[in-house]
């Protein structure tokens, strides 16, 4: 048997290495990786099963929220804004008395909060009575001659009683007069107004030339003149002189 040399045994080994290694390849390559053949069973025994669940979420454990403590807005109980008198509450005129005092006491926003007592004016000639006590505000009305203009001065008597209106019944027709033409349906009583607003109801251009002549007058008090009346009255007079407004 003829010897080999040295450079053929080492080829020989290289060419025997090189199978093995093909041979280990092709072995392991046959065969199914571990992941996807554990997939493949669970895919056959979840089809094996007669009725598949559906999975659920592991839920944490639940928080336990502390409740929110409770305010509780207690105004206690709403005060009544009117007292009636036994005489308005069996009068008939009833509904319509206060229906001109809800309608008056709109534009009186400093009577919020106040439970104003209601009564009927008895004595001849007089139309209407306001209370100057502050403890105990109250109006009186005739309901036969009920008047916007009348409660309106009455209000102002109650403004006086607080000391937020000047004393007097003169100095009350003229704030009365400022509050708002709406409330103008008379000529006031203790001013000097001309004949041609005594002899009927002012109209609406009348009422809102009132209304101005008495805020310019009560501007001018303000300012410090002393004789603001008298000043408004002689501006009344000459604006009613000679035609109607």
């Amino acid at each position: 048997m003829p010897t080999l040399t040295l450079l053929q045994r080492l080829w020989r080994a290289l060419t025997q290495k090189k199978l093995e290694r093909a041979r280990r390849e092709l072995s392991l390559g046959s065969r199914p990786k571990p992941a996807r053949a554990k997939r493949r069973a669970l895919a056959v025994a979840e089809d094996a099963l007669p009725h598949r669940l559906p999975s659920t979420p592991v839920r944490g454990r639940k928080r336990t929220r502390a409740p929110l403590e409770q305010l509780a807005f207690d105004l206690g109980p709403v005060k009544p804004r009117w007292k009636l008198s036994r005489l308005v509450v069996a009068s008939a005129h009833q509904a319509r008395i206060m229906e001109y005092l809800e309608f008056a006491r709109k534009f009186y926003p400093e009577l919020d909060g106040l439970e104003i007592r209601v009564g009927l004016a008895q004595k001849r000639g007089v139309l209407g009575w306001g209370s100057l006590d502050p403890e105990r505000p109250g109006v009186w009305v005739r309901p036969r001659r009920l008047q916007l203009f009348t409660i309106a001065h009455e209000f102002t008597h109650l403004l006086q009683a607080r000391n937020l209106v000047p004393r007097g019944e003169r100095q009350c027709d003229l704030w009365a007069l400022a509050r708002t033409p709406l409330l103008i349906d008379a000529s006031p009583n203790y001013l000097r107004m001309p004949r041609v607003l005594r002899r009927q109801a002012p109209t609406n251009d009348q009422a809102h030339l009132l209304c101005q002549l008495a805020r310019e007058a009560i501007a001018a008090q303000a300012a410090g003149d002393r004789r603001y009346l008298v000043k408004f009255e002689a501006a009344v007079a000459e604006s009613f002189s000679g035609a109607r407004v």
